[in-house]
């Protein structure tokens, strides 16, 4: 029978382990188990396990842990599985690693850092308004539930949730955008290697879905009223100031809350949207009546240093895109008038006063996506542009009086 070269440790030995003397002073101390197995006995007396083994020719040198808390047991174990990888060509250090970078990572990759990640991204390509729009419903559906647990943890019982107490309050439109979003992150997050599977499928169908119609608008019959109705509401200036601003430009509600004072040159009347605020990615510049240049001045004055010219009335930050449909709701119009509804007022109405709709299309910013056409409209239709706005505002003041209104036909400048 061959004769063992290593004696297997035992509980008794690993536990009365001493380090070795030399010249009267303590020294480290290898005790064998076996297979590439030892306790190491440090001078100080603490022992830790390691495996020592060879890979791809190389020696490399596994550390098990500390024992007590490591036995002799767990340490048995612990070799074996580290011996598997090895045979499979698999460095159990550079594993043992990868695991633990792994584990770490996956505690720090919470659905707050991925949304961030993935609005990141997003920011290249979307305006600003989307932009805030997306970023502004996370901060106040989502974040506050769900943005702190672990994105790969992350179940459909946990957006049921957060979407729940939307569906209750009868918000079913911010509930369909809410969960949309959610989605988008979850969807990123796949893509990028932190979940396998996106839980926002197993929640279709177990919300009410709202009632999808066209945007809501009272067409230009209705402005008389609605403008009455404005012009009674207390609200906050910047917000009367967005309304009429759509009113008196036909642009996009995020386009003007989205505004900021430097890109107004109110002695020229002109304010000149920036290209990455634009839906075409093209500056896009408006011609602004006499009416808005007033109200614009006043609002600068009111608003001092702030970074927006019509910003939130609670704390300065871009205006939310609820803004509008708010006061539209406590004017009487809730469900019947958006800020969308309002544009598309003032595309009707300049077409019915006959003008040319090539010319209106540029001011609302329909842009060709020939860009050699699109540059021509905007240049060349500018002074006809600014006619055609100047006489509608003064349209809408008539409106306002309460006198009879006589439809208004272009004047040359537009034909």
């Amino acid at each position: 029978m061959p004769k063992k070269l290593i004696d297997a440790l035992s509980d008794v030995a690993v536990r009365g382990a001493k380090p070795a003397m030399r010249d009267g002073l303590p020294v480290d101390r290898k005790l064998h188990d076996g297979r590439g197995l030892y306790l190491l006995v440090r001078a100080n007396g603490i022992k830790h396990w390691r495996l020592k083994f060879y890979l791809a020719g190389r020696e490399r040198l596994l550390a098990l842990g500390e024992y007590p808390d490591m036995t002799l047991a767990r340490a048995r174990q612990k070799a074996g599985e580290a011996r598997n990888l090895i045979r499979d060509g698999i460095d159990p250090v550079q594993n043992g690693r990868e695991q633990k970078a792994l584990l770490v990572n996956a505690a720090q990759q919470t659905f707050a850092v991925v949304a961030e990640e993935w609005l990141g991204k997003k920011s290249k390509k979307w305006t600003e308004g989307h932009l805030e729009q997306n970023l502004q419903s996370l901060r106040d559906y989502v974040l506050p539930k769900i943005g702190t647990r672990a994105v790969a943890s992350l179940t459909a019982q946990d957006i049921m949730r957060v979407l729940e107490p939307l569906e209750a309050a009868g918000k079913l439109e911010t509930l369909r955008r809410v969960r949309q979003r959610i989605g988008s992150v979850l969807t990123y997050a796949v893509q990028t290697g932190r979940r396998t599977d996106n839980p926002i499928r197993d929640t279709q169908g177990a919300f009410q879905a709202p009632t999808r119609e066209h945007f809501a608008s009272i067409g230009p019959k209705g402005l008389p009223e609605f403008l009455r109705a404005l012009e009674a509401y207390a609200g906050h200036p910047n917000t009367l100031g967005i309304i009429r601003m759509i009113l008196w430009t036909g642009s996009r509600t995020g386009e003007v809350r989205g505004a900021t004072p430097d890109e107004f040159d109110l002695d020229a009347g002109v304010w000149r949207i920036p290209a990455e605020r634009m839906k075409k990615r093209r500056v896009h510049v408006v011609p602004l009546p006499r009416q808005a240049v007033v109200v614009l001045k006043e609002l600068k004055k009111l608003n001092g240093e702030s970074r927006y010219m019509f910003p939130s009335p609670m704390n300065q930050s871009m205006a939310s895109e609820n803004i509008v449909l708010q006061a539209l709701k406590k004017m009487g119009y809730g469900g019947k008038l958006t800020g969308h509804g309002l544009r598309a007022a003032v595309s009707t109405g300049l077409e019915e006063m006959g003008y040319p709709s090539e010319i209106i299309k540029t001011q609302l910013s329909h842009a060709k996506d020939n860009l050699t056409d699109a540059a021509y409209l905007r240049g060349v239709h500018l002074e006809r542009r600014a006619e055609m706005m100047q006489v509608w505002a003064d349209k809408l003041d008539v409106m306002l009086a309460g006198a009879k209104v006589l439809p208004l036909k272009a004047t040359s400048a537009a034909a």
